[in-house]
């Protein structure tokens, strides 16, 4: 099926689900477009700002929750909701969660779930179906050998958590005297000054990461967005010749390791935990310095369905800040 038949035969089946799975858009740090709450573990708990997508097969969430909560958590029923931040606080996804396992760093736990279940409001639910099985079947024909394999409610749930703009850093690493530069959207900050991210288990950054002991993240401005894509074959590469990159480095303040001069924010991490989980591996740790070097909207990811809703609502923003990325 060659691409126009093939677009035409999604806009027809699929509507306003004919979307890319992913878009690039600008956004201030933090971003303000919606909240995440977590529900059914004491009162709702705003989490915007304090979870991490921490596995994608299985699909795992992390949450940084207090012993009273965790212990509600381990014995009722727990939801994850993604709701518009101003307006009418439409809710946007939902999720059913299990509580899975913890990680413990020093001074903090995080409390990772299972998505059971998931809806996505950004869609109606025939064309939310239709969405998934033809993604599925476009997935199963263009790799035989995936390197995730992801169930179709995995994809629907990674599809609907990206509703919430996932921010894009370099990640800078090195170890004895070696060292790497890659990009990273599966990160979040957790309660008391922790941070967590997940990085692919097969590829050789997260080794390398894991050797190290400690990181630099750097927040990217959106008009570095496609230079800074580019760099996604890192993640298979143990080592890079700094000489070689498209752009002037600069000593991040606690490390002194190399980071982008055009950063917007660097923030340096020691990493107490490192747990693989399935197809990724978590790491957990604490942040020693953070430094904003500039105000200007930070390169993001949402997904299409999502950006699709945006414009259906005459969102002068959507229209304004985003560019798409077809993968």
């Amino acid at each position: 099926m060659d691409y126009g038949i093939r677009g035409l035969f999604e806009q027809l089946v699929l509507g306003r689900a004919a979307v890319p799975q992913q878009c690039t858009l600008g956004l201030p740090d933090p971003q303000q477009e919606v909240r995440v709450w977590l529900e059914g573990a004491g009162s709702p708990l705003d989490v915007t700002s304090n979870h991490v997508v921490a596995c994608a097969s299985p699909l795992l969430v992390g949450v940084g929750l207090d012993d009273a909560r965790r212990r509600q958590a381990l014995s009722g029923t727990v939801s994850l909701k993604i709701r518009e931040r101003c307006g009418k606080a439409r809710l946007l996804a939902d999720f059913a969660l299990q509580f899975f396992d913890g990680v413990r760093a020093p001074g903090q736990e995080l409390s990772l779930f299972r998505v059971r279940s998931c809806r996505n409001h950004c869609l109606s639910l025939p064309r939310l179906w239709a969405y998934d099985l033809y993604k599925s079947f476009r997935r199963r024909r263009r790799d035989k050998h995936p390197e995730i394999r992801m169930s179709i409610l995995g994809a629907r749930s990674m599809s609907a958590l990206f509703i919430c703009p996932r921010p894009v850093v370099l990640v800078t690493a090195i170890h004895e005297g070696a060292g790497n530069i890659f990009p990273m959207n599966l990160f979040g900050r957790i309660a008391d000054g922790h941070f967590a991210f997940a990085l692919n288990s097969l590829r050789s950054a997260a080794p390398l990461v894991e050797r190290a002991g400690r990181v630099a993240l750097s927040s990217i401005p959106l008009g570095f967005a496609e230079m800074v894509r580019s760099l996604g074959k890192n993640h298979r590469l143990e080592f890079v010749d700094w000489d070689t990159l498209p752009f002037p480095l600069a000593p991040s303040n606690a490390f002194g390791f190399p980071t982008p001069d055009f950063a917007l924010r660097v923030r340096e991490l020691e990493i107490d935990t490192v747990r693989r989980l399935g197809s990724h591996t978590l790491f957990f740790g604490r942040v020693v310095h953070d430094e904003r070097l500039r105000n200007e909207p930070q390169f993001c990811m949402i997904h299409g369905i999502y950006q699709a809703w945006r414009l259906s609502q005459g969102s002068q923003a959507a229209r304004a800040t985003v560019r798409e990325a077809q993968t």
